[in-house]
């Protein structure tokens, strides 16, 4: 019997997922875990392009819809000849289309994933917010792209780390 065995992504500390994902699906997976974190409430999910539709704070009681495409790789969206005027972010795993439209803003989840915090005990703890997201929520209400936000988390982080400790 010839069986297809499966295949991992690199372990990760993530409570939700052991492993990284290596398809679209674990992006989609990820996404739907740590949306809140971005700030998202997702409207819908569908197979067509685009992927999901979403609405994302843009101040106090203002919702902007926000179209999302998912995939593993950045570079998939031009390989599967999407029109770029029909999506608003692209949510994937590695972000590694170096031609990408600025006006194009791209999630890449396994740079933000090392440095969240463990989220998932968060949430199932009384529904908090953990200092990654509080973080998170407000950069982008203050006009921040999620890389500017995980640069400046690790630069937060690292200047911490720095620091003498408390007596």
């Amino acid at each position: 019997m010839n069986r297809k065995r499966r295949i991992f992504g690199d372990r990760i500390d993530f409570e939700s997922l052991s492993c990284a994902p290596v398809n679209e699906l674990g992006v989609v997976y990820l996404f739907g875990v740590l949306h809140k974190s971005f700030g998202f409430k997702i409207e819908s999910i569908q197979s067509g392009y685009p992927d999901c539709v979403a609405r994302r704070r843009a101040g106090r009681h203002k919702w902007e819809e926000v179209r999302i495409e998912f995939e593993f790789n950045s570079r998939a969206f031009q390989t599967h000849a999407h029109d770029p005027a029909g999506v608003d972010v692209i949510v994937c795993w590695r972000h590694d289309w170096k031609d990408c439209p600025p006006a194009i803003e791209v999630i890449e989840l396994r740079t933000i994933l090392k440095d969240m915090e463990k989220i998932d005990t968060s949430f199932e703890n009384r529904g908090e917010l953990s200092g990654w997201q509080r973080f998170c929520q407000q950069k982008r209400l203050e006009g921040l792209d999620f890389s500017q936000i995980a640069r400046l988390w690790q630069e937060q982080k690292k200047k911490q780390s720095q620091l003498p400790p408390a007596r």
